[in-house]
């Protein structure tokens, strides 16, 4: 847990220090060497991180990597730094020679202290693959992506292990495509497939195109399914829900409340065949729920209401929500029950915006459901102030 939150306020950090950042040494000094002391790395220790590590290969001397991560004295990971303003696209040139020129390391990392790229020797033996297997972004990590790192961390590093979990990351980022793919645009085979085993009519191609809406929806509603049923199951886990903890119990004060909805309204919403709830709504309110029970609240009465134009978390009832996401704006944002001013003083660093009335006190963008963990504090806010 101390690895993951270090992680995450060195994550929140990135945009503080950005605007500071001018160069590639100050890229060093702000962001990667910060980053590898939370992998656990002694960054002060040349047997363990070694900068400026000599890398010659064939006639090119002189040939220097920026750092060298050492086990027991050996290289075991080279990572090129580039400063936070440039892009990575074209610099793996440079490490792609420092790679191939140390046969014992079969780790090499791309960054520039935000964006980072991981690569090894899948392709071939001692030669740097063109492509990544592993990509991520600091300032917006998901957990996903922070459970893969934790492999590099100095505790955990164990190099045949990790290139064999490499190539597994590589398969299911390649079939996570294909799927993806393949339930946005079904082709025509993976149609067939599917409906033979159910209709004697020949299948046509006028065939597949009348089940085609209906299995886009069949798997979408799958989906939905496969999470809710997630959910539920983790609602049983009695090492983590079965806690003792003190609640409050306390009106809400109308002067609170810019919104005055009623069970109603939402049960009226929620009967719309045009509502559908999204992987990214219940993404949502499961990392909502893992916030509140990171910071030791009751989360045994907080459930969701889908409504056309908004899906609101709440607690117990409908005039107790406490954030509200709308992912079909142009902009996805959410609401909070906090003022612009509560939020910027329990987090300067975030920009809230004044929403439409009767939608809030508070208005923050954002992009993907992993976001809401930069906006933790927040979140709790908001729901101890509907308590």
């Amino acid at each position: 847990m101390e690895f993951v939150n270090e992680l995450k306020k060195l994550s929140d950090q990135v945009a503080q220090r950005k605007q500071y950042i001018s160069n590639e040494e100050a890229t060093k000094q702000s962001l990667i060497i910060p980053f590898l002391n939370v992998l656990g790395y002694d960054v002060f220790n040349p047997y363990e991180v070694e900068p400026e590590y000599g890398a010659d290969f064939g006639s090119k001397k002189g040939e220097k990597v920026d750092y060298a991560i050492k086990k027991d004295g050996i290289p075991i990971i080279f990572i090129e730094a580039k400063s936070i303003h440039e892009k990575l696209d074209n610099h793996n040139g440079q490490l792609y020679r420092y790679f191939n020129s140390n046969p014992n390391v079969k780790f090499s990392i791309l960054t520039n202290g935000d964006y980072f790229h991981f690569y090894t020797d899948l392709d071939q033996d001692n030669i740097m693959d063109k492509t990544p297997f592993f990509s991520f972004r600091l300032s917006t990590i998901s957990n996903v992506e922070i459970e893969t790192l934790q492999r590099f961390t100095k505790d955990n590093f164990e190099n045949e292990r990790l290139v064999e979990y490499a190539q597994e990351l590589v398969y299911m980022t390649n079939i996570n495509i294909t799927l993806k793919e393949l339930f946005k645009n079904p082709s025509d085979e993976f149609l067939r497939f599917l409906i033979k085993d159910f209709t004697n009519t020949r299948i046509t191609n006028n065939v597949l195109e009348r089940f085609r809406p209906i299995i886009k929806k069949a798997i979408n509603q799958t989906m939905l399914g496969i999470i809710s049923d997630g959910l539920f199951k983790e609602e049983k886990e009695p090492e983590i829900f079965q806690q003792e903890i003190a609640t409050k119990e306390a009106a809400v004060t109308k002067e609170n409340l810019v919104l005055e909805d009623t069970e109603d309204e939402l049960e009226e919403d929620n009967v719309n065949p045009n509502i559908i709830t999204t992987v990214e709504e219940l993404r949502s309110f499961d990392i909502v729920r893992e916030i509140l029970l990171k910071a030791d609240r009751d989360v045994s009465d907080i459930r969701y209401k889908d409504t056309v134009r908004y899906f609101g978390i709440l607690n117990k009832v409908s005039t107790r929500w406490f954030i509200r996401i709308n992912y079909d704006a142009k902009i996805p944002h959410f609401n909070l029950r906090i003022d612009i001013e509560t939020c910027k003083s329990i987090l300067p660093t975030c920009n809230p915006d004044v929403p439409s009335k009767k939608e809030g006190l508070s208005r923050i963008y954002f992009e993907k459901p992993e976001d809401l963990y930069h906006y933790e504090a927040l979140i709790v806010a908001s729901f101890d102030s509907v308590l």
